[in-house]
């Protein structure tokens, strides 16, 4: 089935910064429209369709989007004072560093010990002390991240990657 559009339904936030993080340049900088071609994109507006997720997290603080600049390296502005944007964009220090954390193999048999249906309930409730006292960044993806894996269309059909 085609991909026509690039909602938390479809890919969580970290496949997507894999997937920017994986296409990046020797700059620093991916084009949106490659992020729409690596997903698959069949949208009618590709690269609109992977700036607009990329806009989300640039909110949220996981990437940023290249200014325009003039022949000196100064940054374009439109009439109104705000500045114009390429269509490239790059993970932030922060996103990077969520994009790319990993477990152990100890940690993840750990998880997978401790995670039994009387522990579960305990689990939940300490991972949403953790999002709270966590930097914004980080918090806002984990919400994501569990709105990801527990979608209903996601179990149902297969939506995404995996």
């Amino acid at each position: 089935m085609a991909l026509t559009s690039l909602r938390l339904e479809d890919y969580s936030d970290r496949e997507v910064l894999l997937i920017l993080q994986d296409i990046t340049g020797p700059d620093g900088w991916a084009d949106s429209l490659e992020v729409a071609e690596r997903i698959g994109l069949q949208a009618e507006h590709p690269r609109r369709t992977a700036a607009s997720r990329l806009s989300w997290l640039q909110r949220y603080g996981a990437v940023e989007r290249e200014f325009a600049r003039d022949a000196d390296g100064v940054i374009r502005l439109r009439r109104d004072g705000r500045p114009v944007y390429t269509q490239r964009w790059r993970l932030t220090d922060r996103g990077r560093t969520l994009a790319a954390g990993t477990l152990t193999s100890r940690q993840q048999e750990s998880l997978e010990r401790m995670a039994t249906d009387d522990r579960l309930l305990l689990i939940t409730r300490w991972l949403t002390e953790v999002e709270r006292s966590t930097d914004d960044v980080a918090a806002t993806l984990m919400k994501r991240e569990w709105r990801y894996g527990v979608h209903p269309l996601r179990a149902v059909n297969g939506n995404g990657p995996g």
